[in-house]
Protein backbone atom coordinates (compact mmCIF):
# COMPACT_ATOMS: atom_id res chain seq x y z
CA UNK A 1 0.00 0.00 0.00
CA UNK A 2 2.04 2.85 -1.48
CA UNK A 3 2.29 6.42 0.46
CA UNK A 4 2.01 9.92 -0.62
CA UNK A 5 5.56 10.96 -0.91
CA UNK A 6 5.98 7.96 -3.69
CA UNK A 7 3.43 9.69 -5.75
CA UNK A 8 4.83 12.09 -8.50
CA UNK A 9 2.23 14.90 -9.68
CA UNK A 10 2.39 15.30 -13.45
CA UNK A 11 1.85 18.59 -14.97
CA UNK A 12 -1.79 18.61 -16.80
CA UNK A 13 -2.90 15.62 -14.62
CA UNK A 14 -6.22 18.05 -13.53
CA UNK A 15 -7.68 18.26 -16.58
CA UNK A 16 -10.63 16.57 -16.91
CA UNK A 17 -11.00 14.30 -20.15
CA UNK A 18 -12.77 11.77 -21.26
CA UNK A 19 -11.08 8.45 -19.60
CA UNK A 20 -10.16 6.05 -22.25
CA UNK A 21 -10.73 2.68 -22.25
CA UNK A 22 -7.17 1.09 -22.67
CA UNK A 23 -6.62 -2.66 -21.75
CA UNK A 24 -5.13 -2.79 -18.48
CA UNK A 25 -1.46 -5.06 -18.70
CA UNK A 26 -0.40 -6.84 -15.97
CA UNK A 27 2.63 -8.73 -15.76
CA UNK A 28 2.58 -11.43 -13.11
CA UNK A 29 6.13 -12.97 -11.92
CA UNK A 30 7.19 -15.17 -9.88
CA UNK A 31 11.01 -14.04 -9.61
CA UNK A 32 13.71 -16.13 -7.60
CA UNK A 33 15.99 -12.76 -7.14
CA UNK A 34 12.96 -10.36 -5.99
CA UNK A 35 12.29 -12.77 -3.40
CA UNK A 36 15.15 -13.21 -2.35
CA UNK A 37 15.87 -9.36 -1.81
CA UNK A 38 13.03 -9.58 -0.14
CA UNK A 39 13.86 -12.24 2.23
CA UNK A 40 17.28 -11.48 3.17
CA UNK A 41 15.86 -7.86 3.62
CA UNK A 42 13.24 -9.06 6.06
CA UNK A 43 15.30 -10.86 8.30
CA UNK A 44 17.91 -8.19 8.24
CA UNK A 45 15.32 -6.23 9.45
CA UNK A 46 14.23 -8.68 11.95
CA UNK A 47 17.68 -9.61 13.17
CA UNK A 48 18.17 -6.55 15.63
CA UNK A 49 14.50 -6.94 17.31
CA UNK A 50 15.42 -10.46 18.09
CA UNK A 51 12.73 -11.69 16.06
CA UNK A 52 12.17 -14.83 14.72
CA UNK A 53 14.34 -15.30 10.85
CA UNK A 54 12.23 -16.50 8.01
CA UNK A 55 15.28 -18.77 7.04
CA UNK A 56 15.07 -21.57 9.66
CA UNK A 57 18.64 -21.47 10.71
CA UNK A 58 18.73 -24.40 12.35
CA UNK A 59 17.80 -26.47 9.33
CA UNK A 60 21.19 -25.39 7.89
CA UNK A 61 24.58 -27.09 7.66
CA UNK A 62 27.19 -24.87 8.96
CA UNK A 63 29.10 -23.78 5.58
CA UNK A 64 25.35 -22.76 4.64
CA UNK A 65 25.00 -20.53 7.93
CA UNK A 66 27.62 -19.08 7.50
CA UNK A 67 26.83 -17.98 3.96
CA UNK A 68 23.29 -17.06 5.28
CA UNK A 69 24.75 -15.00 7.85
CA UNK A 70 27.19 -12.91 5.52
CA UNK A 71 24.29 -12.01 3.39
CA UNK A 72 22.74 -10.38 6.37
CA UNK A 73 25.33 -8.69 7.34
CA UNK A 74 25.55 -7.04 4.33
CA UNK A 75 21.99 -6.36 3.89
CA UNK A 76 22.30 -4.79 7.48
CA UNK A 77 22.14 -1.07 5.96
CA UNK A 78 19.11 -2.47 3.29
CA UNK A 79 17.16 -3.98 6.26
CA UNK A 80 16.94 -0.08 8.01
CA UNK A 81 16.04 1.54 4.72
CA UNK A 82 12.27 1.45 3.65
CA UNK A 83 11.17 -0.55 0.61
CA UNK A 84 8.46 2.13 -0.44
CA UNK A 85 10.58 5.59 -0.18
CA UNK A 86 14.09 4.47 -0.58
CA UNK A 87 15.29 5.70 -3.98
CA UNK A 88 17.92 3.18 -3.74
CA UNK A 89 15.80 -0.18 -2.71
CA UNK A 90 13.17 0.88 -5.56
CA UNK A 91 16.17 0.77 -7.72
CA UNK A 92 17.47 -2.85 -6.89
CA UNK A 93 13.80 -3.99 -6.93
CA UNK A 94 13.38 -2.33 -9.96
CA UNK A 95 16.49 -4.18 -11.80
CA UNK A 96 16.15 -7.71 -9.70
CA UNK A 97 12.02 -7.58 -11.84
CA UNK A 98 14.12 -7.38 -14.94
CA UNK A 99 16.09 -10.77 -14.72
CA UNK A 100 14.92 -13.73 -16.04
CA UNK A 101 17.79 -16.33 -15.40
CA UNK A 102 17.62 -18.30 -11.41
CA UNK A 103 21.63 -18.78 -12.12
CA UNK A 104 24.62 -16.62 -11.15
CA UNK A 105 23.11 -12.95 -10.90
CA UNK A 106 24.82 -10.28 -12.99
CA UNK A 107 23.30 -6.76 -12.63
CA UNK A 108 25.83 -4.06 -13.29
CA UNK A 109 23.52 -1.23 -12.14
CA UNK A 110 23.71 -2.71 -8.77
CA UNK A 111 25.57 -2.26 -5.72
CA UNK A 112 28.56 -4.96 -6.12
CA UNK A 113 28.10 -5.78 -2.34
CA UNK A 114 24.45 -6.26 -3.14
CA UNK A 115 25.09 -8.54 -5.99
CA UNK A 116 27.68 -10.81 -3.70
CA UNK A 117 25.14 -10.95 -1.13
CA UNK A 118 22.48 -12.12 -3.55
CA UNK A 119 24.74 -14.72 -4.98
CA UNK A 120 26.58 -16.14 -2.06
CA UNK A 121 23.00 -16.51 -0.35
CA UNK A 122 21.04 -18.21 -3.60
CA UNK A 123 22.36 -21.70 -3.11
CA UNK A 124 21.09 -21.60 0.40
CA UNK A 125 17.74 -20.30 -0.74
CA UNK A 126 17.52 -22.69 -3.50
CA UNK A 127 17.73 -25.52 -1.12
CA UNK A 128 16.40 -24.34 1.98
CA UNK A 129 12.45 -22.25 0.85
CA UNK A 130 12.71 -21.41 -2.38
CA UNK A 131 11.08 -24.72 -3.59
CA UNK A 132 7.86 -24.32 -1.60
CA UNK A 133 7.60 -20.37 -1.72
CA UNK A 134 7.83 -20.82 -5.94
CA UNK A 135 4.88 -23.20 -5.23
CA UNK A 136 3.07 -20.37 -3.49
CA UNK A 137 3.50 -17.95 -5.76
CA UNK A 138 2.62 -19.80 -8.67
CA UNK A 139 -0.57 -20.44 -6.89
CA UNK A 140 -1.57 -17.90 -6.46
CA UNK A 141 -1.15 -16.19 -9.80
CA UNK A 142 -2.91 -19.14 -10.95
CA UNK A 143 -6.01 -18.45 -8.60
CA UNK A 144 -6.08 -14.74 -9.44
CA UNK A 145 -6.00 -15.17 -13.33
CA UNK A 146 -9.49 -16.35 -13.44
CA UNK A 147 -11.15 -13.05 -11.94
CA UNK A 148 -8.44 -11.33 -14.04
CA UNK A 149 -9.11 -12.99 -17.55
CA UNK A 150 -13.21 -11.76 -16.70
CA UNK A 151 -12.97 -8.63 -14.78
CA UNK A 152 -9.75 -6.73 -15.35
CA UNK A 153 -10.93 -4.84 -18.42
CA UNK A 154 -13.87 -3.61 -16.92
CA UNK A 155 -12.57 -2.99 -13.29
CA UNK A 156 -9.66 -0.87 -14.81
CA UNK A 157 -12.69 1.10 -17.25
CA UNK A 158 -14.97 1.97 -13.63
CA UNK A 159 -11.80 3.35 -12.30
CA UNK A 160 -10.39 5.40 -14.61
CA UNK A 161 -14.39 7.05 -15.18
CA UNK A 162 -14.51 7.78 -11.55
CA UNK A 163 -11.11 9.32 -11.30
CA UNK A 164 -11.41 10.89 -15.09
CA UNK A 165 -7.94 9.51 -15.54
CA UNK A 166 -6.30 7.48 -18.75
CA UNK A 167 -5.38 4.07 -17.80
CA UNK A 168 -1.58 3.32 -17.70
CA UNK A 169 -1.01 1.65 -21.52
CA UNK A 170 2.13 0.39 -19.72
CA UNK A 171 2.48 -2.70 -18.20
CA UNK A 172 1.99 -2.95 -14.22
CA UNK A 173 4.53 -5.59 -13.31
CA UNK A 174 3.03 -7.58 -9.90
CA UNK A 175 5.71 -9.68 -8.07
CA UNK A 176 4.53 -12.69 -6.01
CA UNK A 177 6.53 -12.90 -3.42
CA UNK A 178 7.58 -14.15 0.09
CA UNK A 179 7.17 -10.78 1.82
CA UNK A 180 6.08 -7.50 0.71
CA UNK A 181 6.72 -4.80 3.97
CA UNK A 182 4.60 -4.28 6.68
CA UNK A 183 1.26 -4.49 5.02
CA UNK A 184 1.98 -7.31 2.63
CA UNK A 185 1.87 -5.27 -0.48
CA UNK A 186 2.87 -2.25 -2.28
CA UNK A 187 3.63 -0.04 -5.46
CA UNK A 188 6.35 1.74 -6.23
CA UNK A 189 7.68 3.70 -10.15
CA UNK A 190 8.85 0.48 -12.23
CA UNK A 191 11.33 -0.32 -14.42
CA UNK A 192 11.41 1.67 -17.97
CA UNK A 193 8.68 0.86 -20.09
CA UNK A 194 6.17 -0.06 -17.02
CA UNK A 195 3.89 2.19 -15.97
CA UNK A 196 4.90 1.13 -12.27
CA UNK A 197 5.87 -2.35 -10.07
CA UNK A 198 3.68 -4.04 -7.46
CA UNK A 199 4.94 -6.83 -4.97
CA UNK A 200 2.46 -8.70 -2.68
CA UNK A 201 2.94 -11.40 -0.49
CA UNK A 202 1.17 -14.17 -2.06
CA UNK A 203 0.70 -15.68 1.58
CA UNK A 204 -0.32 -13.06 2.87
CA UNK A 205 -4.32 -14.14 4.10
CA UNK A 206 -5.29 -11.06 3.57
CA UNK A 207 -4.51 -11.14 -0.69
CA UNK A 208 -6.41 -14.24 -1.29
CA UNK A 209 -9.49 -14.68 -3.74
CA UNK A 210 -11.35 -11.66 -4.34
CA UNK A 211 -9.48 -9.85 -2.50
CA UNK A 212 -6.67 -10.54 -4.24
CA UNK A 213 -8.35 -8.69 -7.04
CA UNK A 214 -9.24 -5.75 -5.00
CA UNK A 215 -5.75 -5.35 -4.12
CA UNK A 216 -4.49 -5.72 -7.27
CA UNK A 217 -6.31 -2.96 -8.30
CA UNK A 218 -5.91 -0.74 -5.13
CA UNK A 219 -1.71 -0.83 -5.91
CA UNK A 220 -2.30 -0.05 -9.33
CA UNK A 221 -4.32 2.91 -8.01
CA UNK A 222 -0.81 4.04 -6.80
CA UNK A 223 0.79 4.40 -10.18
CA UNK A 224 2.00 7.86 -11.05
CA UNK A 225 -0.77 7.65 -13.54
CA UNK A 226 -3.62 7.33 -11.27
CA UNK A 227 -2.54 8.17 -8.06
CA UNK A 228 -1.21 11.77 -8.87
CA UNK A 229 -4.63 12.45 -10.36
CA UNK A 230 -6.15 11.85 -7.25
CA UNK A 231 -3.66 13.57 -4.88
CA UNK A 232 -3.87 16.61 -7.21
CA UNK A 233 -7.91 16.89 -7.15
CA UNK A 234 -8.01 16.49 -4.14
CA UNK A 235 -5.14 19.54 -3.45
CA UNK A 236 -6.80 22.05 -5.68
CA UNK A 237 -9.90 21.40 -4.29
CA UNK A 238 -8.47 22.15 -0.84
CA UNK A 239 -7.08 25.42 -2.51
CA UNK A 240 -10.35 26.73 -4.04
CA UNK A 241 -11.68 26.37 -0.22
CA UNK A 242 -8.29 27.79 1.48
CA UNK A 243 -8.81 24.23 3.37
CA UNK A 244 -6.14 21.73 4.10
CA UNK A 245 -7.08 18.17 3.01
CA UNK A 246 -6.16 16.00 5.61
CA UNK A 247 -2.76 14.41 4.54
CA UNK A 248 -3.78 10.23 4.06
CA UNK A 249 -7.24 11.35 2.66
CA UNK A 250 -5.82 10.78 -0.81
CA UNK A 251 -5.33 7.05 0.61
CA UNK A 252 -8.47 6.26 1.87
CA UNK A 253 -9.77 7.16 -0.89
CA UNK A 254 -7.78 4.71 -2.61
CA UNK A 255 -9.07 1.92 -0.43
CA UNK A 256 -12.95 2.71 -0.01
CA UNK A 257 -13.39 3.20 -4.21
CA UNK A 258 -10.87 0.15 -5.04
CA UNK A 259 -13.59 -1.74 -2.63
CA UNK A 260 -16.82 -0.82 -3.86
CA UNK A 261 -15.80 -1.14 -7.75
CA UNK A 262 -14.47 -4.33 -6.80
CA UNK A 263 -17.31 -5.04 -5.05
CA UNK A 264 -20.34 -3.81 -8.10
CA UNK A 265 -17.31 -5.86 -10.38
CA UNK A 266 -17.63 -8.80 -8.74
CA UNK A 267 -21.30 -8.88 -8.36
CA UNK A 268 -21.88 -8.30 -4.84
CA UNK A 269 -24.03 -5.59 -4.48
CA UNK A 270 -26.92 -5.87 -2.05
CA UNK A 271 -24.47 -8.77 -0.67
CA UNK A 272 -24.47 -7.81 2.93
CA UNK A 273 -21.65 -10.72 3.85
CA UNK A 274 -19.38 -9.28 1.43
CA UNK A 275 -16.86 -7.26 3.12
CA UNK A 276 -13.95 -4.88 0.81
CA UNK A 277 -10.47 -5.32 2.29
CA UNK A 278 -10.32 -2.08 4.48
CA UNK A 279 -13.49 -3.39 6.35
CA UNK A 280 -13.10 -6.55 6.25
CA UNK A 281 -9.64 -6.00 8.16
CA UNK A 282 -10.17 -2.81 9.88
CA UNK A 283 -8.04 -0.90 8.15
CA UNK A 284 -9.95 2.86 8.77
CA UNK A 285 -10.42 2.37 12.42
CA UNK A 286 -9.56 4.13 14.47
CA UNK A 287 -6.83 6.82 13.07
CA UNK A 288 -8.76 6.80 9.66
CA UNK A 289 -12.09 6.22 11.01
CA UNK A 290 -13.42 9.95 10.32
CA UNK A 291 -12.54 9.74 6.95
CA UNK A 292 -14.05 6.78 6.66
CA UNK A 293 -16.79 8.40 7.48
CA UNK A 294 -16.06 11.52 5.62
CA UNK A 295 -15.68 9.48 1.97
CA UNK A 296 -18.90 7.71 2.74
CA UNK A 297 -21.27 10.78 3.28
CA UNK A 298 -19.38 12.37 0.58
CA UNK A 299 -17.81 10.78 -2.10
CA UNK A 300 -20.49 7.62 -1.98
CA UNK A 301 -23.13 9.73 -3.98
CA UNK A 302 -20.19 10.61 -6.75
CA UNK A 303 -19.92 7.06 -7.05
CA UNK A 304 -23.40 6.35 -7.18
CA UNK A 305 -24.00 8.99 -9.73
CA UNK A 306 -26.17 11.16 -7.81
CA UNK A 307 -23.37 14.17 -7.26
CA UNK A 308 -21.40 15.79 -9.93
CA UNK A 309 -17.17 15.26 -8.65
CA UNK A 310 -16.36 18.87 -8.31
CA UNK A 311 -19.18 18.94 -5.12
CA UNK A 312 -18.54 15.87 -4.48
CA UNK A 313 -15.00 16.51 -3.67
CA UNK A 314 -15.57 20.56 -2.43
CA UNK A 315 -17.55 19.05 0.22
CA UNK A 316 -15.45 16.03 1.28
CA UNK A 317 -12.37 18.18 2.00
CA UNK A 318 -14.27 20.18 4.06
CA UNK A 319 -15.55 17.23 5.94
CA UNK A 320 -12.25 15.60 6.02
CA UNK A 321 -9.63 18.88 6.65
CA UNK A 322 -6.62 18.05 8.69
Amino acid sequence: MAGRRAIVLVAGCLIATQPQAAEPQFRFQNNFWVNLHHLLRGDARRRPLNLPPAMKLAQLTDAERAAWTSSLDAYADVGRRDLLFDAGLVRINSALAQVVSEDTLTAPSLDPAIVVALNRAAPVYRAHGWARQKKINDDWIAALRPLMDRHASSMAAALAKVYRVEWPDRPIIVDACTEAGPNGGYTTGGPPGTAAHTVIEAGNRGYQGEMAFEMVFHEASHADAIGARIVAMIDEAGRKQQVTPHKDLWHVLIFYTAGEMARRELGHVGDSHYMPYAYRYDVYEPRWQKLRDAVVSDWQPYLDGTVELDAALAKLVRDARQ
